[in-house]
């Protein structure tokens, strides 16, 4: 257990395992946990809510309680039988890269990778922060953001290059209220739900450019798109700082921002063209197996 702050106040926090990140990059049990929320919740009453079959609702929720993202709370007696109520087992969590990265293999990086993660990541340091947003409502359009998990897998890719003992993951709300811009930053998800994001839209190459909301476009010189499925990873130097450097990693609907984490778990390749500069790739999320999720994704532009 650790301590990390939430809305201005210190809470208890479990570190995030890969079995988390795995367990939550399901969709549906990401659904279930957010339907959990503060309270507690039983498998039929998710069910019913969610619109899934109770086998399906039960298979999910053995999925969250052996990762330990749940637990049970109490039963109740009901029509029918016994009702089994369940409670998130943490409401905040953290990361540390210099753990992960020790169970994982070394890992060379090429030249140009190197130089596009310069200088978030420096003589095998992580300086700076990957930004999430806030999972309350917040920012101008009081939304909510769902991405916060794929944090997670972020810096399981990053931690194959460098090492921290820092916190190095922030809500957006705790960039706005520290002040705390002029750093190095990895921005997840778009201007609707990260409001860092919004700040510095404009200085990506790639960027969102709707004027209304809720803000479903992408555009580059090239062309502009409005697919749910498109993703975008871009980098851009820091327009407050030029020694430093701004990245985002975004979609225009949660399948484009899945799809652009895949190709950020790719790395070497996404960067392979890279020479300096301000840098994007846009993708498109795929479902090979057929299951309605994004499982691959491809390089549009």
């Amino acid at each position: 257990m650790g301590r990390v702050v939430e809305n201005g106040k210190a809470v208890e926090a479990e570190e995030i395992s890969p079995e988390i990140i795995k367990a939550l990059s399901d969709e549906t049990r990401r659904e279930i946990v957010k339907e959990i929320g503060d309270g507690e919740a039983y498998t039929s009453e998710v069910a019913k809510a969610l619109d899934l079959s109770k086998q399906k609702a039960y298979y999910h929720f053995n999925k969250l309680e052996d990762a330990g993202i749940i637990e049970k709370s109490r039963s109740e007696e009901k029509s029918g039988g016994t009702a089994t109520y369940y409670r998130l087992k943490s409401k905040a969590y953290y990361l540390l890269l210099s753990e992960i990265s020790e169970g994982l293999p070394a890992q060379n990086i090429s030249e140009t990778t190197a130089d596009f993660l310069s200088p978030l990541v420096q003589n095998g340091e992580l300086n700076g922060n990957i930004v999430v947003g806030s999972p309350d409502q917040h920012g101008p359009d009081q939304v909510r953001a769902r991405d916060g998990h794929l944090a997670g897998e972020i810096g399981l890719e990053i931690g194959r290059y460098c090492n921290t003992d820092k916190r190095n993951i922030s809500l957006d709300t705790e960039i706005f209220r520290s002040e705390n811009f002029n750093q190095n930053m990895i921005l997840v998800g778009g201007v609707l739900t990260n409001t860092v994001t919004k700040k510095f839209n404009g200085n990506f190459p790639a960027h969102f450019s709707g004027e209304e909301f809720p803000y479903r476009e992408l555009s580059t010189e090239n062309a502009t798109y409005s697919e749910p499925d498109i993703g975008v990873i871009a980098r851009t130097n820091h327009p407050e700082d030029s020694s430093k450097s701004l990245f985002l990693i975004a979609g225009i609907r949660n399948q484009g921002t899945e799809a652009a984490v895949r190709a950020f778990k790719n790395l070497e390749d996404i960067t392979e063209q890279y020479s300096g500069g301000e840098y994007y790739k846009i993708v498109r999320g795929l479902d090979m197996d057929g299951d309605g999720e994004v499982d691959s994704y491809e390089v549009v532009e």
